[in-house]
């Protein structure tokens, strides 16, 4: 089968190896489709360490199941999306069902983790996720980034989105698009979004941003307080991860506002400690998902309460692998978006 491998920075290939082998409780997938996430692009930059060649990234995946073991829950045929986390379900994380941060396994697709960009994986039972044939491959695929940008807002109460005046969005790419779409489903008033792209901004009006600013045009915080009527925001999420937009998501928000931060790109960031501290800040970390968000976000995707579609730009097949890591290297008016490797 074919399989796209990044071998080192800025530099991928197509290799053929053997298929996966099911197994014992081990179902055989095809995947269909499978997003490219910033953070596959980061890895492919060389930015972040986060990917060690040489290895097969890929962790958005759907596809429909091949193989089937011996006493399966699932049949050959169904279309599944893969929970792409690995946990225990023993730990005391998983037990609070925290299976996000268990520490049994790496996510499939990071470090030196084969993932899902290739022809066929082998996963276990409890990973894998049947969907309804009214959605894509592509669609469902999309399963992924959305549970992290639900993840993201179930951090705040019901209370809390009632509440706020203002919240302020960091970052208008499929994550923050995503949390943006999710914030107005919760019933957010005035949420507004930051990027560096016309384009981006221009998506997330449609996702239901109320306001937008580019955050190269002009002096950030003012932008944030004529927004506000100087009132400044009661919370903020930060889908970037570099220290510049971490110091704009404290520095945006009033006294006890609350940061959610998303974004993974930079090890170590700067922070303002004494706005912290004396007007009370609270900063949530918050890293992937856990299984019944994923679930829940599988679920607004079937109902079509979320529609993902002004985010799928760009499709190549898995054989043009290689030239869609280009294309988004050079993605410089950030046009791309959500990009899919697919399989026939």
């Amino acid at each position: 089968m074919k399989a796209l491998y990044y071998v080192g920075e800025k530099a991928m290939e197509i290799r053929d190896i053997p298929v996966p082998t099911a197994g014992p409780g081990r179902y055989l997938v095809k995947v269909r489709a499978n997003g490219i996430c910033g953070s596959d692009v980061e890895g492919y930059l060389g930015k972040t360490g986060r990917r060690l060649a040489p290895m097969i990234m890929g962790h958005e995946v759907a596809g429909v199941i091949a193989e089937a073991p011996a006493k399966a829950k699932h049949a050959v045929g169904t279309r599944v999306v893969i929970f792409p986390k690995p946990f225990c379900g023993e730990c005391e994380f998983c037990k609070k069902g925290m299976v996000n941060v268990c520490p049994s396994g790496i996510c499939m697709g990071v470090l030196d983790q084969d993932g899902s960009m290739t022809e066929y994986v082998a996963v276990e039972e409890k990973y894998l996720i049947p969907f309804a044939d009214t959605l894509s491959f592509s669609e469902a695929a999309m399963t992924e980034p959305l549970a992290v940008a639900y993840r993201s807002v179930q951090k705040l109460n019901d209370q809390e989105i009632a509440e706020a005046a203002h919240c302020l969005v960091i970052g208008a790419g499929t994550i923050g698009l995503l949390v943006v779409a999710l914030l107005k489903l919760r019933g957010a008033k005035h949420v507004i979004v930051a990027d560096a792209t016309d384009f981006r901004l221009d998506v997330a009006r449609t996702m239901g941003a109320d306001a937008t600013i580019n955050s190269r045009a002009g002096d950030f915080i003012e932008a944030v307080k004529t927004l506000t009527d100087g009132r400044l925001c009661d919370f903020s999420i930060e889908a970037v991860g570099i220290g510049a937009t971490a110091a704009n998501s404290l520095d945006c928000l009033r006294i006890g506002g609350t940061a959610v931060w998303i974004g993974n790109a930079q090890k170590l960031v700067e922070v303002n400690m004494q706005k912290i501290v004396t007007t009370e800040l609270t900063i949530k970390g918050n890293y992937v998902y856990d299984f019944a968000g994923f679930e829940a976000s599988l679920k607004l995707l079937e109902q079509g309460r979320i529609d993902v579609s002004p985010l799928m730009t760009n499709a190549y097949p898995l054989a043009d692998g290689v030239q869609a890591f280009r294309d988004l290297e050079n993605n410089r008016d950030g046009k791309m978006l959500k990009v899919f490797l697919e399989n026939a």
